[in-house]
């Protein structure tokens, strides 16, 4: 007979439903009453379903219990009941064909489930009493002689807010109508947090970010509403549109703020029954961040040389070979940094690097796996690299993480900004990729396709090419097309 089981964090069981005796819930567990596997599986997958609700729950009455919206306790008090069987929807019940054996079935059911009612009820109300017993009172009350005088009332403080899910328990069992809940902000927010994590891919590090970034984000905007307990169906439009461009007054920042909070909203749409007005449809705004867009530059050829030469000369290892791997090979700086031993191949008639998913980074959506040949001074700074043994490490033992991605596009920005002493914000280290594209556009017999695919630029182009070889493009073509680019030392106009 299978079951589910899953250890409740401790940090989180005193905002977890507590059992009927009052106790911490230290683990979930539910029998999944079959022993065939197949079901077994799709019913772990409803409770876990469950479990994860409770968790996202709990987290959110562990930050701040008195911001935690109504609907938040009347879903921890159904959990509750649910899971002690006394669940109103649970209670047994008699059809109109229904024979004498099924009344004496019905019957014995019925004064079993009566029974696990009261005591579920009993256990309830012993539990409030005591959480809400004010003994600091008491005891002054028996200090001054009041204690115990007829007519005498035990004093009570309120309920706790995370413990609010014991009194709605109580409603529910008695039946008493519970007026549904407003949905508000942070409901949406927490299920398109909830959504996008179960949906979305990410290395541990990027995950934990976004979700930290993207709360900040979204709970900025709550309270400049009014606060995370604004109902969904009363956000002003107009309001939006006042701080949404006095907030962010650049617009590429503005749409891509306004396209996570829309998102927020489309996803309440899609996961719920409630259909709300979408207030931030068509506020973005494509033309205005054209216009103010921010346009990455090429390096000029002086720029360039000089970089290579700073690049070169850094004393520090992995930072020189990521920075060639850019120079030469025109990758982005997480593809280059977030290398495994094994995309390295470099013994062999051919020395190359394949550029592909692996366990430290994901290829960026635009971009594409392929092989590219390392030119000699990408080798030769390989031979000077004492490279880790194991196949599925990291090349870059130091900056092969999300955290050292940022620690390596730093040092590469300071190159640019102390050693070339170039202010110019429009050039990046990224503009190493731009620039090999300029260099094969001016060898005028490197197509721009093949280049874009060396760089990896998904393009109609470069994806057919892919089609066609994958990631193991013929070495030499590619390899001819380098050395005619890098043999380019003109590539375009500059405007002093």
């Amino acid at each position: 007979m299978y079951e589910y089981r899953r250890r409740v964090p401790t940090k989180l069981q005193q905002y977890f439903p507590r059992t009927v005796s009052g106790r911490l819930m230290t683990e979930w567990k539910k029998a999944l009453t079959t022993t065939v596997e197949a079901e077994a599986r799709k019913r772990w997958y409803v409770e876990n379903e469950r479990f994860e609700a409770a968790l996202t729950l709990a987290e959110l009455l562990r930050t701040n219990p008195e911001d935690a919206p109504a609907s938040a306790h009347i879903a921890r008090a159904k959990e509750l009941v649910r899971q002690f069987g006394v669940y109103p929807d649970d209670a047994p019940t008699l059809g109109p064909q229904a024979t004498d054996a099924d009344i004496e079935v019905f019957r014995a059911k019925s004064r079993s489930w009566n029974a696990r009612v009261s005591e579920f009820t009993d256990s309830l109300i012993d539990t409030l009493e005591d959480l809400t017993e004010d003994r600091e009172q008491q005891q002054r009350d028996y200090d001054s002689g009041r204690w115990g005088q007829p007519g005498y009332i035990t004093p009570r403080r309120g309920l706790d807010a995370r413990d609010k899910h014991l009194d709605v328990a109580l409603q529910i069992i008695s039946g008493e109508v519970i007026p549904p809940a407003k949905h508000v902000w942070r409901d949406a927010v927490e299920l398109y947090i909830a959504t996008n994590k179960r949906e979305t891919n990410r290395e541990v590090e990027k995950a934990r970010r976004w979700e930290v970034k993207t709360r900040n984000l979204l709970e900025k905007f709550g309270y400049a509403m009014g606060g995370m307990n604004k109902p969904l169906d009363e956000m002003e439009r107009t309001q939006i549109i006042n701080w949404l461009w006095r907030e962010y007054p650049a617009a590429p920042t503005r749409n891509r703020y306004i396209n996570t909070f829309s998102a927020v909203m489309n996803c309440w749409n899609r996961e719920t029954k409630e259909q709300i007005y979408n207030p931030f449809s068509g506020l973005s705004n494509k033309q205005h961040e054209k216009e103010e867009g921010l346009t990455r530059r090429s390096f000029k050829p002086t720029e360039w040389f000089a970089y290579l030469d700073a690049v070169e000369t850094s004393q520090n290892i992995e930072i020189k070979i990521v920075g060639l791997l850019m120079l030469f090979t025109g990758c982005r700086l997480n593809e280059a940094a977030g290398l495994e031993v094994r995309d390295l191949k470099l013994n062999g008639e051919m020395p190359h690097v394949i550029y592909r998913a692996n366990r430290i980074r994901r290829m960026d959506k635009n971009g594409l796996e392929r092989a590219v040949p390392l030119l000699p001074p990408l080798i030769k700074a390989f031979q000077a690299y004492q490279l880790p043994n194991k196949p599925e490490q990291a090349v870059f033992s130091r900056y092969g993480n999300t955290k050292g991605f940022d620690s390596i596009s730093v040092a590469l920005r300071k190159i640019v900004r102390e050693n070339l002493q170039i202010c110019d914000p429009s050039l990046v280290p990224y503009s190493t990729r731009h620039t090999l594209i300029d260099r094969a556009r001016a060898t005028r017999s490197v197509s721009i396709t093949r280049a874009e695919y060396v760089v990896g630029h998904k393009s109609e182009g470069s994806s057919a090419m892919h089609r066609r070889y994958g990631t193991m493009t013929p070495p030499r073509v590619m390899l001819d097309d380098l050395m005619e680019i890098f043999a380019v030392n003109d590539w375009g106009y500059y405007d002093e």
